[in-house]
């Protein structure tokens, strides 16, 4: 049995959050019959760039005997961090990252792999995004495709309202969704 567990990522886990992204969007692309996306084509050197402006947040699934194990050796710690990275007990499933800027929170790239969605990961992802920043802003922003209706549903039930579409090409609008605080 797995036990999931939310960790500000390390520099040293993005080359799995790139890999789980590129899936993640893959995914989407093939949905809605696009060859590619920017998500897909990012480069490791640009989500380092974007590490250093952003905080970047990791879902992680533990085995429930090491999850005790590091409970015990963790215990009333805010942030549970991996010793030595990503140990051969947790595989990280998930990601979202976001910055603070003038009182608001964007939110970015919230990214589960296929296999392991519709199982919370995404929600709890966002959860810990919002209790992070709920003290340094009054609302939270971010966007999605207009025909990511699963996106869409989540982030609607999450209390997040459209403010704005806008359209990025032929194929893609955006909706852009807050919340306030």
């Amino acid at each position: 049995m797995n036990n999931l567990i939310i960790t500000q990522a390390q520099k040293e886990d993005l080359p799995a959050i790139l890999d789980i992204q590129k899936k993640a969007f893959l995914e989407v692309a093939r949905i809605f019959h696009l060859k590619t996306m920017p998500q897909i084509e990012q480069t490791l050197e640009s989500i380092r760039d974007e590490f250093d402006k952003w905080i970047f947040l990791n879902a992680s699934l533990i085995n429930l005997q090491s999850a005790k194990e590091l409970d015990s050796r963790f215990r009333g710690n805010d942030t549970l961090r991996m010793p030595g990275g990503n140990d051969t007990c947790a595989k990280i499933v998930g990601s979202v990252r976001a910055y603070c800027k003038d009182g608001t929170c964007y939110i970015h790239r919230l990214v589960v792999l296929p296999e392991y969605q519709n199982n919370g990961i995404g929600k709890a992802l966002m959860s810990e995004v919002e209790k992070m920043f709920k003290d340094k802003v009054t609302r939270y922003e971010l966007f999605t495709g207009s025909q990511d209706h699963r996106n869409l549903y989540l982030y609607k039930r999450l209390g997040y309202k459209t403010f704005k579409t806008e359209k990025h090409n032929k194929e893609i609008s955006f909706v852009y969704m807050r919340k306030s605080v």
